[in-house]
């Protein structure tokens, strides 16, 4: 028979902690999702596209490293940029040097709506999480979830 720990000493402070963490991220996600998709009309992983392909020097990276970086499937990727595409953010262009390749590239539109949303996102995040934690945890958190992020696989 399997004995359940649940509930005594670190068994429980870990189930508070994670139960809290979720919950929380989850709620923080859809406040974040919501607010920037009713004030920009894109959504957090349109955002995140942009903001990758913007601090790229050259504004492109390929739908590969896109993926990779937002942990995304192929397929949500090519949905997602097709949006991006139509609504004129990005460009998709085979790549030069690897013709099974497709390069995604920030448009000049696609760079002013990433600054114009950054904008009104970042004060939502000052809002629902910056202003809740000091320099000190936020310090905490930043190491945690760092070694955390170098212990799951790519």
């Amino acid at each position: 028979m399997v004995e359940i720990k649940l509930g005594r000493g670190r068994d429980e402070l870990a189930q508070r902690s994670w139960r809290s963490y979720f919950e929380t991220s989850q709620r923080i996600r859809q406040n974040l999702e919501g607010s920037l998709k009713d004030r920009t009309g894109l959504t957090v992983s349109d955002y995140n596209t942009l903001l990758l392909l913007w601090e790229e020097p050259t504004h492109t990276l390929t739908m590969s490293a896109l993926a990779r970086k937002l942990v995304f499937s192929p397929s949500r990727l090519t949905y997602r940029i097709r949006v991006l595409e139509d609504a004129g953010l990005v460009t998709k262009t085979e790549c030069p040097d690897d013709k099974r390749a497709h390069n995604v590239g920030l448009t000049e539109v696609g760079a002013q709506a990433f600054l114009d949303a950054g904008r009104q996102h970042r004060e939502n995040i000052d809002e629902v999480f910056l202003s809740h934690v000091d320099d000190e945890e936020l310090e905490v958190i930043e190491r945690v979830f760092a070694r955390i992020g170098k212990a799951l696989p790519d």
